[in-house]
C-alpha cells in the first residue's frame, strides 16, 4: 500500500491537519529551545502553542466534517514526537524522571510499531484510545510545569498522569490483538 492510497492531497488544504503540520513543523524548534535554560520562558511558550494545535485539530476536524486519513496518520506522529522529544530533553534539563520518558518512549514506540502492522496487513488507520488523548492532555501539562517550575509543581502532576497513561498500555494492547485476531480470520 502506497501513501498516495491512503490521502488525497486535498486533504493537505483541510484547517486541521494545517495544524497537524504545523506542530510537525514547531516541533524542531520547540524542542531546540527547551533544551536551552536560558530560554525557559520563550520554550514554555513556545510548547503551550504547539500543543494547543493538538487540542483544537480533532475538534475543528469534526465540526468541519473533514476527519482525515492525513490527519489520522500525522497527528499521532506529531504528539509522539513532540511529547517524547519534550520528555527526553527535560529529563536532560529539568529534573524529569528518566524512568518516566523510557516508559513512555516504550508505549509510543509499541504503538507505532502495532500501527504500522494494522496499516498493513488490514490498510486500516488506528485512531487514538481515550485514555491515550487524556494522557497527552496530562503530559503537556507536566511538561509545561517541569518548564516552568521544575520537579516541585511537574512530579505532581507526572504522577497524576501516570494513571491515564497505565490504561492506555492495556487499551492499546487490547485493541492491537483484536484487530490483528480479525485480520487472521
Amino acid at each position: 500500500m502506497r501513501l498516495r492510497d491512503l490521502v488525497t492531497p486535498r486533504e493537505l488544504l483541510y484547517p486541521s491537519n494545517l495544524l497537524t503540520i504545523s506542530r510537525l513543523l514547531l516541533a524542531p524548534i520547540t524542542l531546540f529551545l527547551l533544551s536551552k535554560p536560558e530560554r525557559q520562558r520563550t520554550a514554555l511558550i513556545c510548547l503551550a502553542l504547539t500543543m494547543l494545535t493538538d487540542a483544537v485539530d480533532g475538534p475543528i476536524a469534526r465540526a468541519r466534517g473533514e476527519v482525515s486519513r492525513l490527519g489520522e496518520l500525522l497527528d499521532p506522529v506529531a504528539d509522539k514526537l513532540l511529547v517524547d522529544g519534550t520528555a527526553i530533553i527535560l529529563s536532560r534539563t529539568r529534573g524529569f524522571p528518566w524512568w518516566a520518558t523510557a516508559l513512555l518512549l516504550f508505549r509510543d514506540i509499541g504503538i507505532l510499531a502495532a500501527a504500522i502492522v494494522v496499516l498493513r496487513r488490514r490498510e486500516q488507520i488506528t485512531t487514538a484510545a481515550s485514555s491515550g488523548k487524556l494522557t497527552t492532555a496530562l503530559l503537556t501539562a507536566a511538561a509545561l510545569l517541569y518548564v516552568a517550575d521544575g520537579p516541585r509543581s511537574g512530579r505532581p502532576a507526572l504522577f497524576v498522569a501516570m494513571i491515564p497513561f497505565s490504561l492506555s498500555f492495556f487499551q492499546y494492547g487490547r485493541r492491537f490483538l483484536r484487530l490483528i485476531q480479525h485480520s487472521a480470520s
